[in-house]
């Protein structure tokens, strides 16, 4: 996952530390969520923590549905590099090999 550039750890907005980290755990198979997820309970308390792991799952479905509908890039993305990364990663010949 790629989380940019961001002048201070917390992104800009408050306790965006512990919600960056959560987010990374829930999308990072070799992060411990757990550990993770307690920290923002302890910050953010259990209501919030919740919706911000809810907020995670949205996108990550909705990045599974455009892939598995082969929705393109936006001009944006694909000259920001996102072409670049799926010639580099031969991401085109993955649904090619499902059909």
């Amino acid at each position: 996952m790629v989380t940019g550039q961001a002048a201070n750890k917390d992104g800009g907005i408050p306790n965006g530390e512990f919600l960056r980290r959560f987010a990374e755990a829930i999308l990072d198979r070799s992060r411990d969520v757990a550990e993770a997820r307690a920290a923002c309970v302890d910050v953010l308390g259990d209501e919030a923590t919740a919706q911000a792991a809810s907020v995670v799952a949205s996108f990550d479905g909705i990045n599974r549905v455009a892939d598995a509908t082969g929705i393109r890039l936006d001009l944006e993305t694909a000259r920001g590099g996102g072409d670049e990364i799926i010639r580099e990663l031969a991401l085109e010949e993955l649904g090619a090999a499902r059909a």
